[in-house]
């Protein structure tokens, strides 16, 4: 016995409560705790309403079995259709036309809500509604799952069962679309391509993971007849012959959707794929699955659906018939390529100047140019590694092949659809004819002749970069020894001064002090006495002073115990003070230590230059700067002095003046710049390469 039922209305809603469904999971707050009693209740759930497992409780008709066969149904009401399946075999006993119970839940299904049965009973026969009629603009919105729908058509294709199915099948044209169908067998002989048929089917979709409809599939429930409204003709080659210019030209009396009879010479041949025709007016492809092997002069019929939507129409889903053998047709020649935009299709011929060779996977594509126009040229055949044609770029050829027309992506609204380029499908390697061979100065050996020479001015220049290098090394050696020789003079100048300091000058001290008191003592000698002691007591002051000198010059003790930097400041510091207003002092660069030789020179030319500021130019200001390049060095010493003319110098007087500093800097390979002018001051500049810093 059934449970019972009572029905109750919710806002103009016919539901039905139910008291003894199995137990299901609570409903989302959104919806009421209901019994959902109707496929279009179903079918409106969202995925997550369906997802929460809702009670079903629905009556209805069984439109058609679905797989597997034991557990799948589609079950029709008055509100719509809806998909059920179930866990166990429980619709084992039930077919097409049986009215049913069901208890069940929801689910989101795959595709589309459906129900997950968990009881049903049969109640006795029942009339299936009405199938729907629908067009292929809405079969392909994905709309339509399990719904019972009719559709008319022209049938394009036809297979026949597999060995392990139970259906046959067809490709139906409606609406400008084409539908796969499955019918139960047996096959109806009366149904072949070109017929035209009514179809009344349960609508499917193939869906991709994300629920999405990929195409609609029409299942006809089994024991459903395919209403057949014209038969296809019984000579299909007896329909009158068409010229492929006029494919899809304007024309009232033309039936829609039918195969169109073409005759034509063949071009090209791709068995089981694509097949060229040249007839009275243009070339036309066409697509085919025979795969007899036709050749270039073969004349055949051919009858195919027209294809849209391509810049030029071709044939689809066709067959042909061979009705003899002729000479190959002799390609079309074109003398200006943009004479190739009115032969999409056809075999044509061009000579071009081969620009670029471009070896791919499949094949090789050849890039042409004619009087500024360059085009391609694609040969598809695959070619052994071994075997590649002796082509070679800048050559004059002559090339023959399909001409294929391309167009801009964009397309105008209406009107002509304007090329955009072209090329050309050669048939083999014999479609490309060497006319002229290129000229030895061809690009490729341009290059290969820049690259010798190049290479070439690279050893030349390695070559002199090495002997340079060579002859760096070798005056960094003599440098170097220099400057060993140099630190062992300065060593030895040093010792001497050590020993002058150490004996000479402190016995010339010790005799002054003996002077001094004996002069004190001696007070009441006579005064050529007197006379005497002081000239021997200027003497010995003499002597102490040209000792100090000599110990000066031989070593600057100032760089034993400093560096450059603190030895110039402290000496512009003690001849400036008192005597000059304003002395200053600038170290630009990364302050470091130099070479000895180099240090002791440019101390003895800063010391003269800011003597002689100080002592002869009367200057108020002075500055010495110091610059430590990272390849140079350089001294400036800048006074407001008296100046003078750099061609007539002053006299040195106890110094070794302007001559002395000119030697010192040529000693150093440097330069010594001196910028003077009577009243104007003095600007001493000297410079000097550190090479090896």
């Amino acid at each position: 016995m059934r449970p019972p039922l009572f029905v109750i209305t919710i806002i103009g809603l016919q539901i039905a409560v139910v008291d003894a469904l199995p137990a299901a999971p609570a409903p989302s707050p959104d919806l009421p705790a209901i019994v959902l009693t109707n496929a279009e209740q179903i079918l409106n759930l969202t995925v997550a309403q369906a997802a929460q497992a809702l009670p079903v409780r629905l009556q209805g008709v069984v439109v058609d079995e679905s797989q597997p066969r034991e557990r799948a149904l589609i079950l029709a009401d008055q509100s719509a259709s809806v998909y059920l399946s179930a866990a166990t075999n429980i619709f084992a006993p039930y077919h097409r036309k049986d009215r049913l119970e069901i208890f069940g839940v929801t689910s989101p299904g795959e595709f589309a809500p459906c129900v997950l049965v968990n009881e049903a009973w049969k109640l006795g026969g029942g009339t299936i509604p009405e199938a729907r009629p629908v067009t292929y603009q809405q079969l392909i919105t994905g709309a339509l799952d399990a719904q019972y729908v009719e559709i008319t058509g022209v049938v394009r294709q036809c297979w026949p069962a597999a060995p392990d199915e139970d259906t046959w099948r067809i490709v139906l044209a409606a609406d400008g679309g084409t539908i796969p169908v499955r019918i139960p067998v047996p096959q109806d002989p009366q149904i072949d391509a070109d017929a035209e048929v009514t179809i009344q089917a349960v609508c499917l979709y193939q869906f991709n993971q994300k629920r999405q409809a990929l195409s609609p599939v029409l299942q006809v429930p089994r024991g459903v007849s395919v209403r057949v409204n014209k038969l296809s003709p019984a000579d299909p080659f007896a329909v009158p012959v068409r010229s492929s210019v006029s494919l899809l030209q304007y024309s009232r009396e033309l039936p829609y959707g039918h195969r169109i009879h073409v005759r034509g010479v063949v071009t090209r041949s791709q068995p089981g794929s694509l097949v060229w025709i040249r007839d009275e007016s243009s070339g036309l492809r066409i697509q085919i699955r025979q795969t007899d092997d036709l050749q270039p002069g073969d004349e055949i019929d051919a009858l195919g659906f027209p294809a849209y939507g391509s810049s030029t129409p071709g044939l689809e889903d066709a067959i042909y018939r061979k009705i003899r053998a002729a000479t190959p047709p002799a390609p079309l020649m074109l003398t200006n390529p943009p004479d190739a935009y009115d032969h999409q299709d056809d075999l044509v011929s061009m000579e071009a100047r081969l620009a670029d060779i471009e070896p791919e996977q499949d094949g090789i594509v050849l890039t042409l140019e004619q009087n500024n126009t360059f085009f391609k040229a694609i040969l598809k055949l695959p070619l052994h590694p071994n075997i590649q044609p002796g082509w070679q770029p800048d050559s004059l050829v002559r090339v023959a092949g399909i001409c294929v027309v391309t167009y801009d992506d964009a397309r105008p609204v209406m009107g002509i659809w304007h090329p955009q380029s072209f090329q050309i499908l050669l048939r083999s390697a014999a479609d490309l004819t060497i006319i002229k061979s290129p000229p030895w100065w061809t690009a490729s050996h341009v290059i290969i002749l820049l690259g010798l020479l190049t290479g070439g001015s690279l050893l030349v220049t390695g070559a002199v970069m090495l002997v340079a290098r060579r002859r760096l090394n070798e005056q960094a050696h003599r440098r170097a020894m220099a400057e060993a020789e140099f630190s062992a003079i300065l060593s030895e100048r040093n010792r001497l001064a050590r020993e002058i300091h150490d004996t000479l000058a402190q016995g010339l001290t010790a005799t002054s002090v003996q002077l001094q008191l004996v002069k004190i003592h001696a007070s009441g000698a006579s005064n050529s006495a007197s006379h005497h002691i002081e000239l021997a007591q200027q003497m010995v002051r003499d002597s102490l002073e040209e000792a100090r000198n000599s110990i000066w010059n031989m070593r600057p003790q100032v760089l034993e115990t400093g560096d450059l930097v603190n030895a110039l400041k402290n000496i512009l510091k003690q001849l400036s003070v008192g005597i000059v207003s304003d002395s200053q002092f600038e170290v630009v660069g990364r302050e470091r230590r130099l070479p000895a030789i180099i240090e002791n020179n440019v101390l003895r030319l800063g010391q003269e230059a800011i003597a002689n500021a100080v002592n002869h130019a009367q200057a108020k200001q002075i500055k010495v700067t110091l610059e430590f390049g990272e390849k140079h060095f350089s001294l400036s010493v800048a006074d407001d002095g008296r100046g003078f003319d750099p061609a007539n110098p002053p006299p040195s007087e106890g110094g070794f003046g302007l001559v002395g500093m000119k030697e010192r800097a040529k000693e150093l390979n440097g330069k010594l710049k001196v910028r003077s002018a009577p009243n104007q001051g003095t600007e001493i500049n000297f410079s000097i390469p550190l090479v090896g810093e």
